[in-house]
């Protein structure tokens, strides 16, 4: 036998199923609102996708013209933008390696 049988490898759990014993196991989920963690985050109602996008942007790091421009454009990938950014990357920089391919230069 590869296992052992004994439960002593992981201890506070000797009932079996997944979420049985573990400390501090909540049975329902709630959502928190954490005031103040972040200018896009709010009671509000919701905010359309472009001001999103743009806050997301600014939250980052991007200058505003830039954050509204990029905001504006779907075709850009919006979380490999932000994964290049904390990586380190300057946002200008980031949006120029995955600026979308122009009409003009496709054909």
């Amino acid at each position: 036998m590869l296992v052992s049988a004994a439960r002593s490898f992981l201890p506070g759990f000797d009932r079996p199923g997944k979420t049985s014993g573990v400390p501090g196991h909540q049975e329902s989920m709630t959502v928190h609102q954490i005031q103040g963690s972040s200018p896009c985050a709010g009671s509000g109602p919701a905010v359309d996708v472009r001001t999103w996008r743009r806050c997301r942007l600014l939250e980052a790091g991007f200058p505003v013209s830039l954050a509204q421009w990029v905001a504006a454009d779907p075709r850009f990938d919006l979380h490999a933008l932000l994964e290049l950014v904390d990586r380190g990357c300057p946002p200008p920089l980031a949006v120029r390696i995955l600026a979308p391919e122009s009409r003009e230069s496709a054909s």
